[in-house]
């Protein structure tokens, strides 16, 4: 059975200042061009990251890894900067690099 990775209720997402609606089902990356914002380059804070590893469960590269209960890191050459792990990130913790 396939899991589905896609926010499946309205997600705000705040990138550099604009902020964008994610609607239910739909994906980040759409969002933000519909809003003419393009995804940076994304990091963990790490003095914010639980390890709670929503991130690392919705990220289709494995470019995030990390312990649980332990802060996360995304690998910048993985990363295909899709924003899944926006929406996910329930402590703000992903951040533009």
């Amino acid at each position: 059975m396939a899991v589905d990775k896609k926010p499946q209720k309205e997600v705000k997402i705040t990138l550099n200042g604009v902020e964008f609606v994610v609607p239910p089902g739909g994906k980040v990356k759409d969002a933000a061009a519909a809003a003419g914002i393009e995804i940076p380059a994304l990091k963990v804070d790490q003095s914010t990251c639980k390890g709670c590893q929503m991130c690392t469960k919705v990220c289709e590269t494995g470019a995030i890894s990390g312990n649980k209960k332990e802060p996360h890191a995304i690998d910048q050459e993985k990363c295909v900067r899709c924003g899944e792990c926006l929406a996910k990130c329930k402590t703000g913790s992903i951040v533009p690099a």
